[in-house]
């Protein structure tokens, strides 16, 4: 019976209290043909947490599994995640430091959560699993790890998109149509050919299916080095 159990929970869902969240977030682009949602969590870091380390696997090739694999171009190809950033800062919520993770995306809160399952358990663990509170073992699935990541879910004041009309697929078609449109300006300007033959293979190459835009990823491996996180109360006059 546990077994079973531990299967379904591994399965997506779409369902809001099955992640057990309490705050929808901020959408951005509302009425239009996109929205843009944001997620902003906090979790207590463990003491001794290798900083170093935990960077590591975010930098390119260091995803756990599959070996050498990278966060952001697994990322592209969810379609999903415009924008995330990791930081760690003290609090008064926490004794040690706190994990801070904000990200915005296309589609609803639920469907981002399901989608962060499919990070799987060992790359999840290998940055969630340095907090306090985060579920380890063999028995341990995905799932149990999204989940201690929406509980430690906060709210945020605000919240700035240049495009959230724009979902992340339109964005890369309008960038191909564009270069494929200028494409086909040069030739025609050309004055070589025949016209009707320029055309036809510029409708042709626009039925093509366009290559996503790689992300990126940019990643401090000098963390442990340049430490700024005791001073910040110094350098803003806060005795």
């Amino acid at each position: 019976m546990t077994s079973n159990k531990r299967t379904e929970q591994s399965t997506p869902s779409t369902s809001a209290d099955s992640w057990g969240l309490r705050y929808p977030g901020l959408v951005m682009g509302k009425g239009g043909k996109n929205e843009v949602k944001e997620f902003t969590g906090m979790w207590p870091l463990k003491p001794g947490t290798d900083l170093v380390a935990f960077t590591k696997v975010l930098a390119p090739g260091g995803w756990v599994n599959p070996p050498g694999e990278s966060f952001a171009p697994m990322m592209t190809k969810l379609g999903l995640i415009r924008t995330a950033r990791w930081f760690v800062a003290r609090t008064q919520y926490f004794e040690g430091y706190t994990l801070f993770f904000v990200s915005q995306f296309d589609g609803t809160l639920e469907k981002y959560f399901d989608d962060f399952v499919l990070n799987g358990k060992d790359n999840l663990a290998a940055v969630w699993g340095n907090c306090i509170g985060c579920p380890t073992g063999p028995d341990v699935t995905a799932r149990d790890v999204v989940e201690y990541i929406a509980r430690g879910q906060i709210k945020t004041l605000a919240c700035y998109d240049v495009v959230p009309s724009l979902s992340l697929g339109q964005i890369y078609k309008a960038a191909d149509w564009y270069e494929k449109t200028q494409k086909f300006q040069r030739a025609v300007a050309k004055g070589d050919g025949k016209l009707e033959d320029k055309v036809n293979a510029f409708f042709k190459e626009l039925a093509e299916p366009y290559n996503a835009v790689p992300s990126d990823a940019a990643i401090d491996t000098d963390v442990a080095r340049e430490w700024q996180y005791e001073d910040v109360a110094d350098r803003v006059k806060v005795k």
